[in-house]
């Protein structure tokens, strides 16, 4: 098969610039539009979340960027929520201008990559729109306060995503995280929130976490600059560079000071790859390569376990597999000790406000009682987190001699009280995320499995299929330094059933009296389970291909995420 000509791709090619404040990402810009290597007509989108844009300020008192670099400041929000629209239909215009050679997007500190990046692909146009250019239009979010939206761009906007939206005319050619050396090892450790770091310019309903995002910014890119390494001793440079290849083994890692790097590394690269970078984090990773060893233990009793990963930096790995159920309350008495546990409220429906209610209000009032509710929401925060005494958690953590080596692990977890759903377990840090992420697949008839009927896909999905249970396990990546695998193993091992809970747990699933519902009450009653409600399936309208087919999907649904009491 031939290889496409690269060169005959006329749409406008995009570079994305993420990582925390502080990181680099104005620097590298700068030295980006000061080069006269690339020879490139830059135009630049600059995202701040606060009211002063300051990087944009920077890059306009720049003298090279006055006349042939332009400038698009977004100011008041976040490209990969709030802004996706102004960002779509921003780029649009500046591919159709067709004065540039090139386009960068500087995001900003607290958005995620994987959202921004969605932007250009065929499948989040197909997400936005329905059949019709009127109806793409009337769904697309009116804000009144944005003078510059006209009728005329926002139906120019729903043509472009009629059509297939930004993939018909730019491409995002390279995502680049950058990573500052001298604060990550603190960051991937702290107990933060974004609200903690960036008070009222964050949603008080935006709870997540310092050490979540940054895990989040690492794992998607294709290219991690590792900033500021003049500053940090060669052994810290090298357990930061074994901990990030280990978070995502298919990215290109490089070493920079001052954001100075070979600019062919970033621009006109040719390599990003949405699905690759969406499945190439080192958890799925491992998921994948998981294989066997046998071993002798104390007693002489030969057994198989998880093979270890081949130790790197001092940063290695490890698969852990069960096929009984956690129990919920020793699950939670295990883990709530060591980790901040966050979890998903089930979703509750808002009532409707009454016809006549809250709409003579005069703008300002409805300001001003936002302004209280967010000061109000902000204040409840700190009060559940100064109850959950996170500093003792983070101590707990580094004292503990099953968890301190312990960096990220990720996976699917089988609960006793709910057996027809996984839950989903992601652990960076302090932070510990437990939440439901849908049918086993065990569950799911076999022509509605994703893939759409391919044999390869079904087969993938089979091998996870072991006795009557079908898929339901527990399968979980634990990455770390110095990881103490048996230790954790049997740690883990603790929590799930013993041989009479399991005994009376078959019993009640292999009734034939009982409906699934009586089961379910019969198991809650059986076992104590503290945990937040998880959706039943049919509640939520997206599949969890993720878990069906070890794919890192991400979802745009709003997580309003509890911290565990």
């Amino acid at each position: 098969m031939p290889v496409p000509d690269a060169s005959a791709d006329r749409r406008l090619p995009v570079t994305l610039l993420s990582g925390f404040l502080g990181s680099g990402k104005t620097t590298l810009l700068s030295y980006i539009l000061k080069s006269k290597d690339h020879g490139l007509r830059c135009a630049v989108i600059v995202n701040d979340m606060g009211a002063l844009n300051i990087d944009a300020s920077l890059i306009k008192n720049h003298k090279l960027t006055q006349k042939e670099e332009k400038v698009v400041q977004m100011q008041n929000g976040c490209i990969c929520c709030t802004l996706r629209a102004d960002l779509l239909e921003e780029v649009a215009n500046l591919a159709e201008m067709a004065a540039f050679d090139y386009l960068i997007i500087e995001s900003s500190g607290i958005s995620e990559p994987i959202q921004v990046a969605e932007t250009f692909t065929q499948e989040f146009a197909e997400s936005i729109g329905d059949t019709t250019v009127e109806e793409i239009e009337s769904s697309l979010p009116a804000d009144p306060k944005d003078t510059e939206s006209t009728p005329e761009s926002r139906r120019r906007l729903a043509q472009l995503i009629a059509e297939g939206g930004l993939s018909k005319i730019a491409r995002l050619d390279c995502c680049v995280s950058m990573v500052d050396c001298t604060t990550f090892m603190d960051d991937f450790d702290t107990t933060d929130f974004l609200t903690d770091r960036h008070g009222k310019e964050v949603d008080p309903e935006d709870e997540r976490n310092i050490t979540d995002l940054l895990t989040d910014q690492i794992e998607f890119a294709n290219v991690i600059l590792l900033n500021k390494t003049d500053m940090v001793k060669p052994d810290q440079i090298v357990k930061i560079e074994g901990l990030v290849k280990t978070l995502n083994p298919t990215a290109k890692v490089i070493r920079t000071s001052y954001s100075k790097v070979d600019l062919k590394e970033i621009l006109n690269t040719h390599m990003f790859d949405f699905a690759k970078a969406a499945t190439g984090a080192g958890w799925l990773q491992s998921l994948r390569e998981n294989t066997l060893m046998e071993i002798t233990d104390a007693k002489g009793i030969k057994k198989m376990v998880p093979k270890p990963e081949t130790l790197e930096y001092g940063i290695g790995s490890f698969v852990y597999t069960a096929r009984r159920p956690f129990h919920p309350r020793r699950l939670w008495d295990l883990i709530s000790a060591p980790f901040c546990i966050l979890q998903t409220e089930a979703e509750e429906e808002e009532e409707e406000d009454d016809e006549d209610g809250g709409e003579e209000e005069g703008e300002e009032d409805v300001e001003m009682d936002q302004d209280k509710l967010k000061e109000e929401q902000l204040a409840m925060m700190e009060l559940e987190k100064a109850a959950l005494d996170l500093p003792a958690k983070a101590k707990f953590k580094r004292e503990s001699n099953i968890w301190k080596g312990v960096l990220r692990s990720k996976g699917w977890i089988w609960m006793a009280t709910r057996p027809n759903l996984h839950g989903e377990w992601s652990q960076a840090g302090v932070m510990c995320t437990i939440e439901g992420g849908g049918p086993w697949m065990c569950m799911i008839p076999e022509d509605q499995w994703p893939g759409g009927g391919d044999q390869e896909t079904i087969d993938a999905i089979k091998l996870d299929f072991m006795g009557e249970w079908g898929d339901r396990r527990q399968e979980l990546v634990f990455i770390g330094q110095e990881l103490k695998q048996e230790l954790i193993t049997k740690t883990m091992d603790s929590v799930l059933l013993d041989d009479k809970e399991w005994a009376q747990w078959e019993k009640i699933m292999k009734s034939k009296k009982l409906s699934d519902e009586k089961k379910a009450e019969k198991l809650f009653n059986l076992f104590d389970d503290g945990w937040e409600a998880w959706a039943e399936p049919g509640e939520d309208e997206e599949e969890d291909d993720e878990h069906a087919e070890h794919h890192h999907g991400h979802s745009h649904a709003s997580k309003k995420a509890k911290i565990a009491e």
